[in-house]
This record gives structure tokens, C-alpha cells and sequence, in this order.
């Protein structure tokens, strides 16, 4: 049965994808080069809120998105599905790695989804990045990143890098910390992307908790909030592991 839901949704995940993507051209023709940026943003979380149902993700949300405008949301970063969740929730702006721009489908979308990569590798592509997410909270759009720098599998919640909070210092945009906690885990580790997603296609379900945090103190120094950040992340993530937990998860 797993391989036949595989093939499923598999294909339905290529025939949603490409659907979006036509129609979302489709509205770029007619759109004026001032709005294609959020219109790019609109589609993607569009395309990720229509792939999370399509493999069986049940999102079990705590909290309210108590922000109107520029801010930074940052969360622990575990699977694809991550990115997914974080632009259908908040329809925002991701800051993501730069081989994401390859995903099949997913990556031609982002890049017109106004999305910022980084090659973390890079120095140059690490403070173009900065200057494009101080940017894009300069105008009101929501940011999302994963300061970790990479997924790793669990729920520990990893050193965050500071370069994020960095780029909004001193700009008047709360920072939003997010915990994400799965059941059963899909981490995203040392294999490609196509198989990654056919393991989670593979499931009847994925049920993920995601718990939204109060923003953090204002005025922290990038390296304080970064820490601050990661420390209230943390509990979050307990947290939704709780909720999981009495799901039997």
C-alpha cells in the first residue's frame, strides 16, 4: 500500500506544482513589476499549503500571529516539510539554502517567490543575503528563517547563527520564535530531495505541531537575540511535543 500511495501522490504533487506554477505565470503577465515579488510569495504559500494536504501533513497550530507587517519569524529546522509549513502559516519571504532553487518545481517557484538564498559556504552570498532580508523588513514583508543553518533530526534545538537577527537590528520588527516538533520524525538529512519526499509520501500521515512564540525583547544585540531565540525555540518545541505526545504521537 505505501508504494502505491508513493506513486499517488507523487504524481499529484508534480500535476498540483505544475498547475500552480501555469497559473501563477499566467498572473505575472498581467501583473506590474512592483507586484510580483508578493504575488511570487501569494503562489508559493498557495503551492506548499496545497503539497502539505497533499501528503497527509495535519498541522496542530498553537498561538496567534500577533504581528502586522515587517517582522522575522525563525524556527528549528528539521525536514522539507518544514519550509512548507512556516509559508503557509505566515506567507512570507524565506531565506533558504541555495541548492533549494534546483528542487524540481519548488525551485523555479521560489525564485519567483521572491525567495532569498544563501550559500552559507560564501561570504559575499552571506552579506548579500543580510542586505535582502534588512530589505525586505524595511518594507513590511515577513521574513522566514531557520538560523540553524542546516536540519537536523530530533528535537534538540541547535546553536543559532546570528546573521538573521544581524540584518533587523536596530529595524522596529518583533522577532517571532516558532517551535515545529513532528510525529513520526522526517528528518531531512544525507539523502536527496526526491527521496526524502517519497518517504514522506510513503505515510498515511504526518502530524506536525507547531507552537508560535511571543516576539522576543526589543533592542537584544543580534548575538543576544540569536541566543535568546534559540533558548525560547527550545521550549517551544517541548511543548508541541507535549501536544503530540497526547495525540499518542
Amino acid at each position: 500500500m505505501s508504494k502505491v500511495r508513493v506513486v499517488l501522490r507523487t504524481g499529484a504533487f508534480v500535476g498540483f506544482s505544475a498547475g500552480i506554477l501555469v497559473a501563477y505565470e499566467t498572473r505575472r503577465a498581467m501583473t506590474s513589476e512592483s507586484g510580483q515579488d508578493r504575488l511570487g510569495s501569494e503562489y508559493l504559500a498557495r503551492l506548499t499549503d496545497g503539497l502539505l494536504r497533499v501528503f497527509g501533513a495535519e498541522l496542530l497550530v498553537s498561538g496567534e500571529q500577533a504581528f502586522d507587517g515587517g517582522a522575522l519569524v525563525v524556527a528549528n529546522h528539521q525536514s522539507a516539510l518544514d519550509i512548507g509549513v512556516m509559508l503557509s502559516l505566515f506567507q512570507g519571504v524565506l531565506l533558504s539554502r541555495h541548492d533549494v532553487a534546483d528542487w524540481p518545481l519548488l525551485g523555479r517557484l521560489a525564485k519567483h517567490g521572491d525567495t532569498i538564498f544563501v550559500d552559507r559556504e560564501d561570504r559575499r552570498s552571506g552579506a548579500a543575503a543580510l542586505r535582502e532580508i534588512r530589505r525586505r523588513a524595511k518594507e513590511g514583508r515577513t521574513v522566514v528563517a531557520f538560523p540553524e543553518g542546516g536540519t537536523f533530526p530530533g528535537d534538540a534545538v541547535h546553536e543559532f547563527h546570528p546573521g538573521a537577527f544581524a540584518a533587523v537590528q536596530s529595524l522596529d520588527v518583533p522577532i517571532v520564535p516558532v517551535g515545529l516538533a513532528y510525529s513520526p520524525a522526517v528528518p531531512y538529512e544525507k539523502e536527496s530531495f526526491a527521496r526524502h519526499i517519497a518517504r514522506i509520501a510513503a505515510r498515511p500521515t504526518t502530524r506536525i505541531a507547531v507552537h508560535l512564540g511571543e516576539p522576543l525583547p526589543p533592542n537584544l544585540d543580534a548575538r543576544s537575540a540569536a541566543q535568546t531565540a534559540r533558548a525560547r525555540v527550545e521550549a517551544l518545541v517541548s511543548d508541541a511535543r507535549v501536544v503530540l505526545d497526547g495525540y499518542g504521537g
